[in-house]
């Protein structure tokens, strides 16, 4: 039986953090108003983030989290659905059709997250196949289960392939086999691959697939538009833009018509180098800036560099040195918090932050 490759990293999670005391940041003015997301809740440090509901999630790509919930898959092949708050299991849905390959099923979420999409290889009588389950992610019913449907094989199949988008019609997959990158959708009605290209996706808007190479359209696969140059991995993506590195450079671009709205050059060195709120990319380069994620326009700068960048919320976690830093209000660069021992934070939302350290990931709930 294919063995494959081994799997993908996983999000970087950032180092265990240790005490100290600093200057903070100096800010050049900015023209936003100078509310603090601290009107909410102060942003938490590492001391705030004791507790917490213990998960063990596995590597980027096998579990997703939404509606206080984590849906995941164990070692077993199946998926399962956490409570976040409690640790306790809420559902687990197994698939059916054929034998599986040594690899964990990839999982992804429908565009209004009412389905879970868990995707794996298996062997069948036919040879090597695709086996997508859908799955209801309040209750775990099965909505379907399907072998990718590709009578031309053309899918060369390897690990599953990523989720990287899904609404009620079609499915975009991104894969990266040992023998090239490749992109295709699927039609969600009866898991028909519909098209597929040799080329690394990049991100997936409601009508355009677009990948390093320029944009297509998401229901055939003609090529809309070219890129200058080819693209790097997705920074940022809204209903109406999406912001890719290029070299050394952040673009912003219109997914449908590839027109290119902003650029920032002379990103640092840090991986990811950017992190975005709901309305400001936060970039690494020699300095630190908030830019506008609508449209690219610089909202504040600071000069003073740091290592590694997180989000919660409205706050921008920067790390410095020795796994301390500070925290930023994103929408005007203010200091909220200066010199602290930060949370090493694998994901985050407006409820809680998943913090990684030496016992594994926890899930721990922002104080309100």
């Amino acid at each position: 039986m294919p063995t494959g490759r081994s799997a993908r990293a996983g999000v970087v999670a950032l180092a265990l953090l240790l005490a100290g005391c600093a200057a903070g940041v100096a800010v050049t003015p900015s023209t936003t108003p100078s509310t603090t997301a601290s009107a909410v809740a102060r942003p938490p440090v590492a001391d705030d983030l004791t507790g917490g509901t213990p998960v063990q999630l596995g590597s980027a790509g096998h579990w997703v989290i939404s509606a206080g919930r984590a849906f995941t898959t164990p070692e077993d092949g199946t998926v399962v659905a956490l409570d976040l708050a409690s640790g306790r299991t809420l559902w687990q849905a197994a698939f059916t059709m054929g034998k599986a390959w040594d690899a964990r099923p990839q999982l992804g979420l429908s565009t209004n997250q009412s389905t879970v999409i868990a995707v794996r290889t298996v062997d069948t009588d036919a040879g090597a196949r695709i086996n997508l389950l859908l799955l209801d992610a309040a209750t775990g019913t099965v909505v379907a289960e399907r072998l990718m449907a590709d009578p031309g094989r053309k899918w060369s199949v390897d690990l599953p392939p990523t989720v990287l988008a899904a609404d009620a019609d079609t499915l975009v997959l991104a894969d990266d086999p040992e023998s090239g990158r490749q992109t295709g959708v699927v039609r969600m009605s009866d898991g028909r691959l519909m098209w597929r290209v040799d080329e690394q996706a990049v991100a997936a808007s409601a009508g355009t697939v677009v990948t390093r190479r320029g944009g297509r359209a998401r229901g055939d696969g003609k090529q809309r538009w070219q890129a200058a140059a080819p693209l790097g991995p997705l920074l940022a993506q809204t209903s109406e833009v999406i912001v890719a590195g290029m070299a050394s450079s952040a673009v912003w671009l219109d997914p449908a018509l590839g027109l290119e709205i902003a650029r920032i050059d002379d990103l640092g060195e840090a991986e990811p180098p950017c992190a975005a709120t709901s309305g400001v990319l936060i970039c690494l380069n020699a300095g630190i800036a908030g830019y506008a994620l609508a449209n690219g326009t610089q909202l504040w700068a600071s000069s003073v560099p740091a290592q590694s960048i997180a989000i919660v919320n409205d706050w921008v976690y920067l790390w410095r040195r020795d796994g301390r830093g500070d925290v930023l209000d994103a929408r005007t660069g203010h200091v909220l918090i200066a010199d602290a021992v930060l949370p090493s934070i694998r994901y985050a939302n407006g409820t809680g932050i998943l913090v990684s350290d030496k016992n594994g990931d926890r899930w721990v709930l922002l104080a309100r």
